[in-house]
């Protein structure tokens, strides 16, 4: 899997991890340190977390059972 692929996987996988987590899109905002409207446009497949962003993600949510899925 290629870093592009990597992101673009955390990218689509975002907003069932914040569901998972029981978080409103400011509280996940705030977490992951971008703007709400950033997170509004990941999810909606219009913007990208990036490679800084995946990694956060994958620190902070190592647990979730979203990420451990394929």
């Amino acid at each position: 899997m290629t870093r592009e692929e990597f992101i673009n996987r955390l990218d689509e996988k975002l907003k069932l991890i914040r569901s998972e987590s029981n978080y409103t899109q400011d509280k996940m905002a705030d977490i992951l340190g971008i703007s709400k409207k950033t997170l509004v446009q990941i999810e909606k497949g219009r913007a990208s977390l990036g490679w800084t962003g995946a990694i956060t993600l994958c620190t902070i949510f190592r647990d979730s059972e979203i990420l451990q899925m394929n």
